[in-house]
């Protein structure tokens, strides 16, 4: 008789608590189908939603005069050329890579050493060093 009662109690024991899995197995069932989210179409028709600022500089004069046949002078742009990185033959020069023997801003890129670049145009030579923006960090070119 202890044995059937034990065993009632057993059979009521589990069937009271498969009840607490059913809520279970129906949140599972309603998570497993896949969800739908957006195509890549309109994932590239999305605008970025990151803003970037711009540290606001200083205007420099950056046009110099070029005389001409006649009274009136024109402004020429002089871009800044500074140089960020070297990688074998190439350089990485206002964040554009160049390879030796290609024109930058009108100069032939000549040499490329792993901290400086050497440009001519004509008899005139510019020697690009990489810049060091860290305090601690410097570059003894020699």
């Amino acid at each position: 008789m202890k044995k059937l009662t034990i065993i009632l109690l057993l059979l009521l024991s589990t069937q009271l608590f498969s009840n607490k899995f059913v809520w279970i197995d129906e949140q599972i069932e309603a998570i497993k189908p896949p969800r739908k989210g957006i195509n890549s179409k309109k994932i590239l028709k999305l605008k970025d939603p990151f803003i970037y600022l711009r540290k606001k500089r200083r205007k420099k004069n950056i046009y110099r005069s070029r005389k001409h046949s006649g009274s009136k002078r024109a402004p020429v742009y002089t871009p800044k050329i500074s140089l960020v990185a070297t990688l074998n033959k190439s350089a990485l020069i206002n964040g554009k890579w160049y390879r030796e023997g290609e024109k930058v801003y009108g100069y032939k890129l000549e040499k490329v050493n792993p901290k400086t670049v050497l440009l001519t145009k004509g008899k005139k030579q510019l020697l690009l060093s990489i810049a060091s923006k860290s305090k601690n960090l410097k570059f003894n070119n020699k």
